[in-house]
């Protein structure tokens, strides 16, 4: 992994205009079952300003002196979740081949989150896809959806707990093992713009996690 884990606290300066902003669009289910919830549109395709400017400023936290002469593809949505559709955990993935996964909390659940995770061996993967599509679907049998999810998330260890707090940036690379946290007593929908980095390229790039470890 070449992108560190990184988390701003406050990082819209008028975080309440952006979620009026996100109540703008019309938000539909996954066609394929991938993903809890609702998302709008990709916002290149409804707002590109707001993906320019947005996307700017969040790698601006990686790259603040030389974010005018990078480079990168990256695909954004505002995304609602019912109120644990999962229990108090979701199942364990991961986001490649994205490169860097964006989440800024939109709502307040403090109390929830996303937490890191690493696998249990070497060649750990994340397993019964399959019963998370059937669930996603229609959100029946949760009972069965539970059996599975426990057990993919079994072949995981918990590493780091990143908490939910309003207008909260948390950026982490996107092949890093990850799912939601959902805990707190708040029935209402849980509101975060996601955004996925592809593609990242500079003059003279360098990545964070291997600089480090060269020094």
């Amino acid at each position: 992994m070449e992108w560190p884990t990184l988390i701003v606290d406050n990082f819209f300066a008028d975080p309440q205009a952006i979620v009026k902003l996100s109540k703008t669009f019309k938000y539909m289910k996954a066609t394929n079952n991938t993903w809890p919830g609702t998302r709008t549109p990709p916002i290149h395709e409804v707002d590109k300003a707001f993906l320019q400017w947005s996307t700017r400023k969040m790698m601006a936290v990686l790259y603040p002196i030389s974010v005018d002469a990078m480079r990168w593809n990256a695909v954004q949505y505002f995304q609602r979740v019912p109120y644990k559709i999962h229990g108090k955990e979701g199942w364990v993935h991961h986001d490649g081949p994205n490169e860097i996964t964006s989440i800024i909390y939109l709502s307040d659940h403090s109390n929830s989150g996303t937490c890191l995770y690493r696998g249990k061996n070497f060649n750990t993967e994340a397993k019964y896809k399959e019963e998370k599509e059937k669930f996603y679907k229609d959100l029946k049998n949760r009972k069965r959806m539970e059996k599975y999810k426990d057990k993919c998330n079994s072949q995981f260890s918990k590493t780091v707990e990143l908490f939910s707090n309003f207008n909260r940036l948390v950026l982490f690379d996107g092949y890093n093992w990850h799912a939601s946290r959902n805990s707190g007593d708040d029935k209402s929908e849980r509101l975060t713009l996601i955004t996925f980095f592809t593609n990242i390229t500079g003059k003279n790039i360098r990545y964070p996690i291997t600089q480090m470890r060269r020094v």
